[in-house]
């Protein structure tokens, strides 16, 4: 299927991408190599080896949880890799990733518990995970676009230097804007990349570079955060992945504040972002299997200036 037969992907391909990424802070990724159904606990083998009250408990936490498979080429009766990535408080652009290796699926509980939900927080028994993540959704059972578009990015880096850290995941939100990317530990969220696209991605990522094209967002960003950003970066060209060094908004200014660290002339910036938000019907569902009628936040740059203490 071509990217313009996908009824959803090439219907609302004009819809904003920016501030569309999910709310995420803590992630843990499962690799599971049975078959995926809709849901990436229930509906997995991992079902058998997990209890409701640990699903509960993790996402009371704020810790989403995925499903993954790694390099198809590596021995399918190898360890089974765990990953815990903590993209920050709101704000922030420290984050952190862990990561161990267990025999079975019947021992992620035991190696899952008392996870660390603060900031720089160690994780016992666990390896810091120094190299990115990248994370292409290709379930099919959420929405057929994330299986249309999905899978040709993994096929286009197979033989690429970057094979060993991009995963296959379950469903990471936004089907319409499949193929869907996330690079952890920050949860940075891209979305429509193409196959050819998807090594320079990578790259800009290894120089601390957004690709802001198809930037969706970074998970730890409130949606007017994300809006400020990209507005802030869009209008300055600021790809920088550390350059935004804060996001807040000011009620009494009635703006959003962004911190800009040592852009271009080793002055740090500080800028005033006034946004309006409109609620936008969608002219096709927001999903291929979604209901008639919905709508969604969109934001336009109302002004920019240089924000006065």
């Amino acid at each position: 299927m071509g990217r313009f037969e996908c009824s959803v992907a090439s219907r609302v391909r004009d819809e904003q991408l920016f501030a569309t990424a999910a709310p995420v802070r803590r992630w843990l990724t499962i690799e599971v190599r049975g078959a995926w159904g809709r849901d990436c606990v229930r509906d997995t083998e991992l079902s058998e080896h997990v209890t409701p009250q640990w699903r509960q408990d993790l996402q009371s936490q704020g810790i989403r949880i995925l499903a993954v498979r790694r390099n198809l080429d590596r021995d399918a009766n190898g360890a089974i890799r765990l990953l815990y990535a903590n993209s920050g408080r709101p704000g922030a652009l420290h984050a952190d990733a862990w990561c161990t290796d267990i025999a079975q699926l019947a021992d992620v509980m035991a190696a899952t518990d008392r996870l660390p939900i603060g900031d720089g927080e160690a994780l016992p028994r666990w390896q810091p995970e120094s190299q990115p993540i990248a994370l292409i959704c290709t379930i099919g059972r959420h929405d057929s676009c994330c299986a249309t578009f999905g899978p040709p990015l993994m096929r286009a880096l197979r033989e690429s230097q970057w094979i060993d850290q991009a995963w296959e995941c379950s469903h990471v939100g936004g089907d319409r804007f499949a193929a869907n990317v996330v690079i952890l530990p920050e949860g940075l969220y891209y979305g429509r990349v193409d196959p050819d696209a998807i090594e320079t991605l990578l790259q800009l990522h290894d120089d601390r570079r957004l690709q802001l094209d198809n930037y969706r967002g970074r998970s730890t960003f409130s949606l007017g955060d994300r809006a400020a950003e990209y507005f802030v970066r869009r209008e300055h060209g600021i790809d920088g992945i550390d350059a935004v060094t804060d996001v807040a908004f000011d009620a009494e200014l009635g703006a959003y504040v962004v911190d800009v660290g040592n852009h271009t002339d080793n002055m740090a910036q500080r800028l005033a972002v006034s946004l309006r938000r409109t609620i936008s019907p969608s002219p096709t569902p927001l999903t291929c299997k979604g209901l008639d009628g919905l709508s969604y936040p969109t934001y336009r740059l109302l002004e920019l200036r240089a924000f006065e203490h």
